[in-house]
């Protein structure tokens, strides 16, 4: 996983992995688009929603995704490589 800038100012996140940013977990496939925000199955902090990610079955969190508010979208691949990091809070 590579590093990403925060949304205020593209400054990276001190430390690394900004756990407090806001985020949702989305169907994977559930179309974004204009109503993208009502579309939001669950809303935390980054490191709530991958905690919820992890607790799911494998095949289901398959088919979801963590958007970071005004950042990316994390699909199961990288929420599990997020986890395994050193640095995870779990």
């Amino acid at each position: 996983m590579s590093d990403h800038p925060t949304t205020y100012n593209a400054e990276a996140a001190e430390g690394g992995v900004a756990w407090d940013d806001r985020a949702e977990i989305h169907r994977k496939d559930d179309g974004q688009g204009l109503l993208d925000a009502a579309k939001g199955l669950h809303d935390g902090s980054f490191l709530e929603m991958i905690r919820l990610m992890m607790a799911m079955e494998p095949e289901k969190r398959r088919a979801h995704v963590i958007q970071k508010l005004g950042d990316r979208m994390y699909d199961a691949g990288e929420v599990e490589a997020i986890a395994a990091r050193g640095d995870y809070p779990g």
